[in-house]
């Protein structure tokens, strides 16, 4: 019995080592998760136009030309600053933020944010690096520069369009 024990142990051990250097089976996506994703990516595509005109026809009503960035931030600067901001400056920043549609999430919010670093939100950080100490400036932000599909988990809701009312300290 023994040698029937030792040998069983024997076999399983080459068994585990001869396992080791096989390459694992790497199965490719169906037709079907790419009709998904192509459909997901149509869908984008829609949200961001839907809100590029809702932003156009806010801008257009208030008859602002604002700056246009990448990703669609767009900025009004009413009070020109002295001195850029640069990346990784810190800067005290007074604002209102609101949605487009003019729910009111803060009335007035002061945070520190060191410029560069997508703090609070990518569209707002990309809005500062184009303003200077002591301007202010109203910043319309889409959803995906803003929070996003999920929202900030408190206030802002999932895909909503930000305007900061924004006062560089």
């Amino acid at each position: 019995m023994k040698t029937t024990a030792a040998h069983i142990v024997t076999l399983f051990a080459i068994a585990l080592v001869c396992g080791c250097n096989q390459v694992p089976v790497v199965e490719t996506a169906t037709a079907k998760n790419d009709s998904l994703g192509e459909h997901l990516i149509n869908a984008n595509r829609y949200i961001a136009g839907s809100e590029a005109k809702q932003i156009d026809g806010y801008v257009e009503r208030r008859g602002w030309t604002p700056t246009t960035l990448l990703g669609g931030t767009r900025v009004w600067e009413t009070v020109a600053g002295s001195g850029r901001i640069e990346p990784d400056d810190t800067v005290v920043v007074d604002y209102r933020l609101e949605a487009i549609d003019g729910r009111v999430f803060y009335s007035h919010a002061t945070d520190t944010v060191v410029a560069g670093r997508m703090q609070p939100t990518r569209g707002l950080d990309a809005a500062l690096l184009t303003l200077s100490h002591g301007s202010e400036a109203t910043v319309i932000v889409p959803s995906e520069q803003g929070y996003g599909v999920m929202g900030d988990g408190d206030r802002v809701g999932r895909r909503m369009i930000l305007v900061y009312k924004v006062s560089v300290k």
